[in-house]
């Protein structure tokens, strides 16, 4: 039985960060593809793959990330995973065609996928079963405050600078979340 020995207000605001930016990056695209259009020629089409590459990267990464979740932890994996996912948002920035951007699009989905399952994982580490579907859904609302931020402030972003300084700065902020994640989170008991 799971016994609660880290206070949740340690783990929680690092993993919170890590899912809200999950989400922001799974939604985003919806919101910059008009410029994307319009500076490298895409179509619906290439929208479309843009939107898939990142889902197919996430699914496929879910049993090697279960295993790696188990072995190593969430301290360990998820930083990893998300300095990945910096790597394919700066890629994305500097990306001058569609092959650049699916290439930087399976990164990010490939290096968001263990951000519901980690905070998941260290709950039912750390936490008695009582309080951890309570803990879960404070998980879940960062989501929902990630798949906010994706449409206005991403919009009005827009209006003062480009798609390109958008993902650099979630890039910054993704690596930041990363570092946060290995300095907050503790090791789970061996």
């Amino acid at each position: 039985m799971a016994v609660a020995r880290v206070p949740f207000r340690q783990i929680y605001f690092a993993f919170a960060a890590g899912y809200l930016l999950s989400y922001l990056l799974r939604t985003v695209n919806a919101v910059i593809s008009p410029e994307l259009s319009r500076d490298l020629a895409l179509n619906p089409a290439s929208l479309g793959l843009l939107t898939s590459t990142y889902f197919l990267a996430f699914a496929a990464m879910q049993v090697p990330v279960g295993i790696l979740l188990d072995r190593y932890g969430p301290r360990r994996v998820e930083p990893l995973l998300l300095a990945l996912a910096a790597l394919g948002a700066a890629l994305f920035a500097a990306a001058e065609s569609l092959p650049g951007l699916v290439v930087a699009r399976t990164l990010i989905g490939a290096g968001v996928c263990a951000c519901l399952m980690s905070p998941l994982k260290a709950i039912a580490t750390w936490y008695p079963p009582e309080r951890q579907a309570s803990f879960a859904g404070w998980v879940m609302v960062a989501g929902g405050l990630g798949a906010l931020l994706a449409t206005v402030p991403v919009e009005l972003a827009l209006r003062i600078t480009t798609w390109r300084t958008v993902f650099v700065v979630l890039a910054v902020v993704t690596l930041a979340v990363a570092v946060a994640i290995w300095w907050r989170v503790p090791d789970m008991p061996r």
